[in-house]
């Protein structure tokens, strides 16, 4: 069901953003440069006006939008993402990108996906393991939809969202980013983002891995641009969103301007490059205008995404270096792939995510060797040399929030509270002397009633012990009720007031209540009927006993 919708809000999605452009304007998505400039530079004016009149006529917490939101979320909100951001993050990412912002729109699909997981999984109750496991499933249908490539969609679930493997949540995300990719494919039909023509055998030498040692030089250095231009920028968050949409207006309408291939994502621009339509000088400012106009876009806060532009800048820089190299037009589409891969590796920390992106969108596995080499050593470089961690963590740093959470945590979010439940005994205020006796042959410990509108706790022995007090006589708690002869429990033994809470989705959940309250004991609500007792001593052996 998740994959299913995630196919089809993609496909909205995607068909919002390129209808207007085609029917209207007459060209496709991110053919900006066939326009006249005055259509150029009145759609990007026009776009910022607008967002910024949104976000200043909507509350501060709807401005929150993107994939290190969806992250923030995930680690320290339980995966709970409020739909009014979805749609706040629909609305703006289509405004901007059919505006010519320099933007994607892989970031915004990935938080509508999430949003779409995590209420599915809120609607049905799931625990928290569950709400993690649809979350991952929406994103890796977003992904997969909007690319057409379910394996990267479920690898960038894995490496860019939670920052590690889940085993157990595979299965599921795979079904989901399948079916999402069978959606997007039957309605739009075969996404060809660009044509990167029939790639020959590699023969592999040392000119070639040069010319990628090179470009992963090239690379790094553009994600480090990238990066570091975007922390400039963080620091300007203060500032109000007029001044800061203005100077993405007046700076994205120079580029309109002068150079109309930065506009959009740039998919037209990277086709154009590969076939050999731009020059060495003009492709080279291309690649560096599209570097700081993106970082200059999304870090003064235009939401919109950066995958899709990254992914880009790599392609160009890639086709720059073939250039370079003198290598001809074949060379020219595999040093592109190997770019495209080295660039998101670098930015997102997500080397098998790129690999296998570059593989699945042009169904070739002939530059798999190189890609590895180019990936594997921009990873690196970006690691070791400049201590750069993926572009989303470093903005969750700035903010003071961590992207991953400790292993202690992701343990009590994988554990429901049912290992540490207890059975408890319902039982009706008064109950009948032959249903009392017959508690003699249970093995469950506890019992609890309602009296007073409050529930109370007693052990299953004090039952016991007060019906043998009949052999002394007539007590006070007996009473004739519904025609038989029936213990009234208040009155029989001593019980203590216990609070009844609903089963909390993880726990850490518990662990948290019980930190907060400072009980040592609860009764959880498991469903209508049933409940079981939670003591913090149990919840502590549980996890000394789990080491």
């Amino acid at each position: 069901m998740c994959g299913l919708l995630s196919g089809l809000v993609m496909v909205f999605f995607y068909a919002v953003i390129y209808l207007p452009t085609r029917y209207f304007l007459g060209t496709d998505f991110d053919a900006f440069e066939v326009l006249s400039v005055e259509w150029r530079v009145s759609l990007v004016i026009a776009s910022c006006v607008v967002l910024a009149l949104i976000l200043t006529l909507l509350p501060s917490r709807f401005h929150k939008v993107g994939v290190p939101y969806v992250i923030e979320r995930l680690n320290y909100h339980g995966g709970n993402l409020p739909i009014g951001n979805g749609i706040v993050q629909f609305f703006a990412a289509v405004m901007a990108l059919v505006g010519g912002l320099s933007i994607g729109k892989e970031g915004p699909a990935v938080h509508l996906g999430a949003t779409l997981g995590g209420f599915l999984a809120t609607k049905a109750k799931l625990p928290q393991y569950g709400v993690e496991t649809l979350l991952a499933c929406g994103v890796a249908g977003a992904i997969s939809a909007i690319f057409q490539t379910p394996l990267a969609g479920v690898l960038f679930a894995f490496e860019v969202i939670f920052l590690e493997y889940r085993q157990r949540y595979v299965l599921p995300v795979l079904l989901s980013s399948v079916v999402a990719t069978l959606i997007s494919h039957y309605v739009i039909g075969p996404l060809n983002i660009f044509s990167i023509g029939n790639i020959s055998s590699v023969v592999f030498s040392v000119d070639l891995f040069v010319a990628c040692f090179i470009l992963v030089v090239f690379i790094v250095l553009l994600s480090v641009l990238f990066l570091h231009a975007q922390k400039v920028l963080w620091h300007l968050s203060g500032l109000s969103v007029w001044l800061r949409f203005l100077i993405v207006a007046i700076a994205t309408s120079f580029a309109a301007v002068y150079l109309p291939e930065a506009l959009g994502s740039g998919y037209s621009s990277l086709s154009h490059s590969i076939s050999g339509d731009l020059l060495v000088y003009s492709l080279l400012m291309l690649i560096v205008v599209k570097t700081l106009l993106t970082a200059l876009t999304i870090g003064l806060g235009i939401p919109g995404g950066m995958i899709g532009p990254t992914f880009i800048i790599g392609g160009l820089a890639g086709a720059q270096v073939a250039l370079i190299f003198d290598h001809g037009a074949v060379d020219i589409a595999l040093f592109a792939l190997l770019g495209m891969a080295a660039m998101m590796a670098a930015c997102f920390q997500a080397p098998l995510t790129a690999l296998v992106a570059i593989i699945e969108m042009t169904h070739s596995s002939e530059a798999i060797v190189p890609a590895l080499f180019v990936i594997v050593l921009a990873c690196l470089l970006m690691r070791v040399f400049f201590h750069q961690e993926s572009v989303f963590a470093e903005r969750l740093s700035y903010m003071g929030m961590s992207s991953n959470i400790s292993p202690f945590q992701r343990y009590l979010r994988h554990h429901t509270v049912k290992p540490v439940a207890e059975e408890v005994l319902l039982l009706p205020a008064c109950v009948p002397l032959e249903q009392v006796k017959d508690l003699a042959s249970s093995m469950v410990d506890y019992a609890v009633f309602e009296a007073g509108g409050q529930w109370r706790l007693a052990r299953r022995v004090a039952l016991l012990d007060a019906l043998q007090t009949l052999d002394s006589g007539p007590q006070s708690w007996l009473v004739f009720q519904d025609e038989k002869v029936s213990m009234n429990l208040p009155l029989a033994l001593e019980s203590t007031c216990i609070p009844l809470i609903d089963e909390p989705a993880s726990l850490e959940a518990m662990l948290s209540w019980f930190q907060k309250t400072g009980l040592s004991e609860v009764l959880v609500s498991l469903s209508m009927s049933s409940f079981s007792l939670v003591s913090r001593h149990r919840l502590d052996q549980f996890l000394l006993k789990s080491d």
